[in-house]
C-alpha cells in the first residue's frame, strides 16, 4: 500500500493525478534546444584554431632563464652539390635517457632527430628540435603565485650541427637509414 504523499505510481501502476504527461519529453526537448543555442552562439569561434605564423620569435618571459646556451655546437646547413646523394637517418632515444636510462622508453616517450650523410664528402649532420630553456623547464609547468594558470617555458627551435653521435643513438635507441635524396632541393643547393 502506498503511503500518503508518495509521488510513486499507485497500486494499479498509474501515474499520480498531479503528474504532467510527457514532462520528461519536454525536459529533453528544452535541453536539446539549449545545446543547439549554445552551439550556435559559439559558432563564431573556429576549431581547430588556425596556425598563426610569426616572422619573429616572440619575446620570452623574463621568468624563463636558460642555464646552458641553446644549440652550443650549431653550424649552418652546408651547401650541397648537384651530384651529391644524401642519406637520411631516423634517430631516436628515450627522453632523459642520460638520467633514467630506458625507463621512459618503455612508456614510448622518445626524443627524435634526423641525421644526414653526404655520400660525396662523407660528412654527417644532425638536426634536432631543442628547447630554449632546458628540458625541465619545457617538460613541466611552473606554478606562479601571480598567475591563475600553469606557466610554461616551452619555446624551442631546430638545431643543426655537424656530426651524428652514432654510439649514442645505436646504444640507447635507433639509428636507421630511412631515405636517400638524389636530387637536391633548390633551398639546400643554395644553402638555407
Amino acid at each position: 500500500m502506498a503511503q500518503a504523499g508518495s509521488a510513486g505510481r499507485g497500486a494499479a501502476g498509474q501515474k499520480p493525478a498531479g503528474a504532467a504527461p510527457g514532462c520528461a519529453l519536454w525536459r529533453w526537448a528544452l535541453g536539446l534546444l539549449w545545446l543547439a543555442l549554445a552551439a550556435a552562439g559559439s559558432s563564431r569561434r573556429q576549431w581547430p584554431v588556425p596556425y598563426k605564423r610569426f616572422s619573429f620569435r616572440p619575446e620570452p618571459d623574463p621568468y624563463c632563464q636558460a642555464k646552458y646556451t641553446f644549440c652550443p655546437t650549431g653550424s649552418p646547413i652546408p651547401i650541397m652539390k648537384d651530384d651529391d646523394v644524401i642519406e637520411v637517418f631516423r634517430l631516436q632515444a628515450p627522453v632523459w635517457e642520460f638520467k633514467y636510462g630506458n625507463l621512459l622508453g618503455h612508456l614510448k616517450i622518445m626524443h627524435d632527430a634526423i641525421g644526414f650523410k653526404s655520400t660525396l664528402t662523407g660528412q654527417n649532420y644532425t638536426m634536432e628540435w631543442y628547447e630554449l630553456f632546458q628540458l625541465g623547464n619545457c617538460t613541466f609547468p611552473h606554478l606562479r603565485p601571480e598567475m591563475n594558470a600553469p606557466f610554461w617555458c616551452n619555446q624551442g627551435a631546430a638545431c643543426f650541427f655537424e656530426g651524428i653521435d652514432d654510439i649514442h643513438w645505436k646504444a640507447n635507441g635507433t639509428l636507421v637509414q630511412v631515405a636517400t635524396i638524389s636530387e637536391i632541393p633548390c633551398a639546400l643547393k643554395n644553402g638555407i
